[in-house]
């Protein structure tokens, strides 16, 4: 198992990936955003343009957090917000133009390995492999509440 991990942490250090991961991480930095800014960036590129509460559906989080995370994506100039024609109370989210190619070779780049595995699965076999994929986040989010390593704050926090 630990060489096995080791090997996936080694396959994801490319150097052309990991210049454009440290570009995008860089640009990220110095707008005054964090690591969890990134999600978001990500899940525009694999569903925006977007209204806030759909993009909040995909990522599991409540409406008013990632209402706030695109606030200040808005202002680091990450993603750009515009009302919905359809209804004007909405807003549409979508990646800024002027970041949007960095931002999506990061997210193909960073995603491919994945999408690489479960198009080579079977249904069956990708079903299990997401279930213990759910099963191994779940199991480091209790742990990591309980964990002085992660000050009792949870990973994904």
């Amino acid at each position: 198992m630990v060489q096995i991990m080791g090997r996936m942490f080694r396959g994801m250090k490319g150097r052309r990936a990991q210049d454009e991961a440290e570009e995008l991480i860089e640009l990220v930095k110095a707008a005054g955003l964090g690591p969890r800014h990134v999600p978001v960036l990500i899940g525009l590129v694999l569903n925006g343009p977007v209204p806030v509460g759909v993009l909040a559906r995909h990522m599991a989080l409540s409406p008013a957090t990632v209402s706030q995370l695109v606030g200040e994506l808005q202002r680091g100039g990450f993603v750009d917000r515009r009302p919905d024609e359809r209804d004007r109370r909405r807003m549409i989210v979508s990646l800024a133009e002027e970041r949007r190619a960095l931002v999506e070779r990061f997210a193909w780049r960073r995603l491919r390995p994945l999408r690489m595995t479960l198009e080579a699965l079977g249904p069956a076999e990708r079903e299990h492999f997401l279930h213990g994929w759910r099963t191994l986040v779940e199991m480091m989010e209790r742990t990591g509440k309980d964990d002085p390593l992660c000050g009792g704050v949870s990973p994904g926090a």
